[in-house]
């Protein structure tokens, strides 16, 4: 009872406290509506490319490998994305680093990573990574949430990031936010999904099961289709190079192996027999997507 009690206070002081608002005032900024994306809209160039799929499916860790400068430069979660359509987002990153020679949007700490092979976070617009790029090079931008946009831009190249569902889902768990509660962002482009999951349970760790399966639902469809590569977490751990070379042919560029230090995590970390049961009973996306969790 104390310990419910002293959580809610501490809830009550985060929620009333100046961090909070400025967080709830950056995210009602953010206005690209899910609901309003219904039919085709623009392409952005043939150049450009999306790294999409559930959160903690590997996307930070792809997007660093594919930070390979002059021929490639990736973007992580630029709230932009979620302000801007894809033409216009991609038309001004790139308008960015041809007057300043330099990327000032995204939250991998380039440094960091060319320093010690570390793929770590920072703050969107705290960071700057020189990008001395060809005049022809890709430009990747990374959000998780841009799995809206596979069935919109049928000619765009998508990289999507699938990651078996016991390791994703007790991530939900283990990392907090808004994910520990089976939600994405409280934004106006996940309103729609956050609402359907809210209605389906009040139980969050349905909840977390639901909404990797939500997501992974609405891109089984499309993931043999010609615009989209599939990048299996696992893959990484002992097909890094071939991998890579897959996705460079994807592209259509030449890559080299990227810097990050890739470690196998501890497989389940987290995880109890009640959430291992809780998600063999309702993870329904995982046989399709290649992952017998029933077993």
């Amino acid at each position: 009872m104390k310990s419910a009690l002293r959580g809610a206070i501490t809830t009550l002081a985060y929620n009333v406290s100046p961090a909070h608002r400025r967080w709830r005032q950056l995210l009602d900024g953010l206005r690209i509506d899910e609901a309003a994306l219904t039919g085709p809209i623009e392409h952005p160039s043939a150049r450009d490319f999306m790294i999409c799929g559930s959160p903690r499916s590997g996307t930070t860790l792809l997007s660093a490998v594919l930070w390979q400068p002059p021929r490639v430069v990736t973007v992580s979660e630029p709230w932009d994305g979620l302000r801007m359509l894809p033409s216009e987002l991609f038309a001004s990153i790139r308008r960015e680093i041809a007057a300043t020679g330099e990327l000032r949007r995204g939250r991998l700490d380039v440094e960091k990573l060319i320093e010690t092979g570390e793929v770590v976070w920072g703050r969107d617009g705290d960071l700057v990574a020189p990008a001395d790029v060809d005049d022809d090079f890709l430009l990747g931008v990374k959000w998780p949430a841009f799995w809206r946009y596979v069935p919109l831009l049928p000619h765009t190249k998508f990289l999507v990031c699938i990651r078996d569902p016991v390791e994703v889902i007790t991530s939900y768990r283990t990392h907090g936010g808004d994910l520990v509660r089976g939600q994405d962002y409280d934004c106006s482009f996940n309103r729609v999904m956050n609402q359907h999951l809210r209605q389906a349970t009040g139980d969050l760790a349905l909840r977390r099961v639901l909404l990797y399966d939500y997501i992974n639902a609405r891109l089984l469809p499309y993931l043999e289709h010609p615009n989209v590569y599939v990048v299996r977490y696992e893959r990484w751990f002992e097909e890094r190079d071939t991998m890579v070379a897959e996705i460079g042919e994807f592209l259509g560029a030449s890559l080299g192996p990227g810097r990050p230090a890739i470690r196998t995590p501890r497989k389940g970390a987290g995880s109890d027999d009640a959430e291992l049961s809780l998600i063999r009973a309702n993870c329904k996306t995982a046989p399709a997507l290649g992952y017998p969790v029933g077993d």
